[in-house]
Parts: C-alpha cells; structure tokens; sequence
C-alpha cells in the first residue's frame, strides 16, 4: 500500500491541505516548506489520482484566462481554443478572454500581473517582445499558474510550453519559394513588424539569411515596419513602390496583407509582384483565387488555439506535463489550386 497524502503531511508537520496545494501548484506555502513536501512526495513514490482530480474539477469552478494581442491571427487562435473548451463541457469551467491592443506590451503586462490574484487555473497567453510581459510571466510562474505560449514566444519565458509555427522553418520555404517565383534573381520588398511579435521578426531574418546563403541574386531592396496597422502598411507599401517602381515581389511577415495589396491594386500593380505571405484568413484566400497573392504559408493557426488550450487543461485536470516544450504545427504552402 503506497503513502498516503495524511502521512506526508504528518511527516512535514502541516495539515493535509498543505500538502494538496504543493502537488496541485497553488500559492499559500513558503518557498522552504514547499521544497520539504516536494523532498518527501519524491522520496516516498507518492502519486496523485488524476481521476480524483478529474472529479474535483467537475464540482468546483475552474477559469481559464486566455491573453492575446489585437492582430490578424487572434479570431483564428480563438477558434480553435473554442473547439477544446467544448471538449470540456463537463467540467465547470469558464474562458475568459483579454484582447489586448498592439503593439502595448505594457497593458499587456498589466493583464498578466492581475491575473496572478485572481485565482485562475491557467493562462494561454500570445506574448509580445518586451521585458515587462517577460516579468509578468515570471509572476505567474512564481504563483505556481500554468502558462501555455501561443503563436508568439519569448525567449526563455518561464512557461509550460509553446505551440506556434515553426517560424526558422517557415522563413526558409519562404525564401525557396521567392526563388522559384522569381527566376532565382531580382528585388523584393519586405514587410515586417519588429517592435513586438518575436515570431515576425524570427521570420524575416530566416527568410534574409536564407536568401543570402543560397540565393544571392535575390536582392532585398527595402524593409519596412508596418507596425500592424491597416493605414500604416497601406501607405508604407505605396511609398516603398513608388520609391522603388522596379521590385519584382514582396515578402509580407506580419499581419494588415489586405491593405497591403490594396496599396499594390490602387498602383496598378496586382498580378505584376510577386506577393508572399503567412496564414490562411478569409481575406487572404480571396486574394490567393484572384491571383494577387502567389502563395501563403500557413501554420494552422486554429489547430495552434486548439493544442494550446487542450494542453493546458490536461495539465490542470488530469497533471499531465507536454513531451516537449515547443510543439510545432506543420507549415503548409497554399497556392490557388489547392487554397
């Protein structure tokens, strides 16, 4: 007969209840006591019933709080994080949703924090580049609160795990495929937005190194920052052609691709540049059919939503840890005739 949680306690000198939190990662329990039951838990082979657990979770309420910037991927990210919490019917739990605007990295921070005494079971979170969202992460960590990274990352953040694209890869098959669309030689314009989405950036340096090492022909003329704004990528985009009217394509990174080419229609030049871009949004298909758009990658941005969150609910209900601490989905390249 294994240990029981009352004989750990007893060991410990705390209450049983104590020791529930330490094995379910709740706060109340001092850093030097919570390490002492962690020793004694290890020691003693005790292992949690995750069906009891199971059951906890069907009686108490449960929240999950879902933190994601205002950009292009968020309606498709909460899709597939609806598809899950369906799964989950029968348990009581609540999504709550903080739609945050970009690039404010501060507000998003600040969303973070005041999660931390909230009581929530869990966070799925699109993290922006910035050092504050870095802190409130570490806040949620040290609260002993699940966090799942979705689509975007940061850097060693403390977190359960990341479910995105593979962008390094992304950015290569973006490269290859300019090369292929434009004869392996000319100049190319590129969209990006550096200021706070890692994975935009992480892209587009793929795509230029990449580009650089296999394909010098290929020449990029000009960046520029669209800051994921429709008005500023609109008239970026039309400024850069009219400063460079020789470009032969454009390598879109971030969001805002319908004003884009609105920008590339309203010049005359649709059908003309090669256009690439990222993900698979009703305004993209339109513009992949009409031919204003070569080709999109797409990283499957509701499967994205729906791993996240489905990972962070097994690891909440039944104490499941991820295999692997980045999960990435399959970078699939749409053309017309399979769009």
């Amino acid at each position: 007969m294994g240990i029981t949680l009352k004989q750990i306690a007893e060991m410990a000198g705390v209450h049983k209840s104590t020791v529930d939190k330490v094995i379910h990662n709740r706060p109340g329990v001092s850093d030097a006591k919570r390490q002492q039951i962690r020793t004694l838990l290890r020691e003693h082979g005790y292992e949690s019933n995750p069906l009891a657990k199971a059951l906890n979770y069907q009686k108490k309420k449960m929240t999950v709080a879902v933190v994601l910037p205002a950009v292009d991927a968020t309606p498709e990210l909460r899709r597939g994080i609806e598809l899950v919490r369906q799964d989950f019917d029968s348990f009581n739990c609540e999504t709550v949703y903080h739609e945050v605007p970009y690039p404010d990295a501060a507000a998003q921070a600040a969303c973070l924090r005041a999660l931390c005494g909230q009581g929530v079971a869990g966070v799925v979170c699109s993290p922006m580049e910035d050092a504050a969202v870095y802190d409130a992460l570490a806040a949620l960590d040290a609260a002993h609160i699940p966090v799942v990274t979705v689509n975007s990352d940061l850097e060693d953040a403390p977190r359960l795990c990341f479910v995105g694209q593979d962008v390094e890869q992304s950015g290569k098959v973006a490269a290859r495929l300019a090369s292929l669309l434009l004869g392996a030689s000319g100049e190319i314009g590129v969209l990006s937005s550096r200021e706070s989405l890692r994975s935009v950036e992480q892209r587009k340096r793929a795509f230029e190194g990449y580009l650089t090492e296999n394909y010098p022909a290929i020449r990029i003329a000009e960046t520029i920052d669209t800051h994921e704004s429709p008005a500023l990528a609109y008239e970026g985009t039309a400024d850069m052609l009219r400063r460079r009217p020789g470009l032969d394509g454009l390598f879109i990174t971030c969001g805002c691709v319908p004003d884009i080419c609105r920008a590339v229609r309203d010049l005359g030049l649709a059908g003309r540049l090669k256009i690439l871009c990222y993900e698979r949004y009703a305004g993209i298909v339109e513009l992949v059919r009409g031919g204003e758009i070569a080709c999109t990658i797409s990283g499957d941005l509701v499967e994205q939503g729906r791993l996240a969150m489905r990972l962070l609910f097994e690891h909440i209900i039944y104490d499941r840890t991820p295999a692997q601490k980045e999960i990435y989905t399959k970078n699939e390249i749409l053309l017309r005739e399979n769009i």
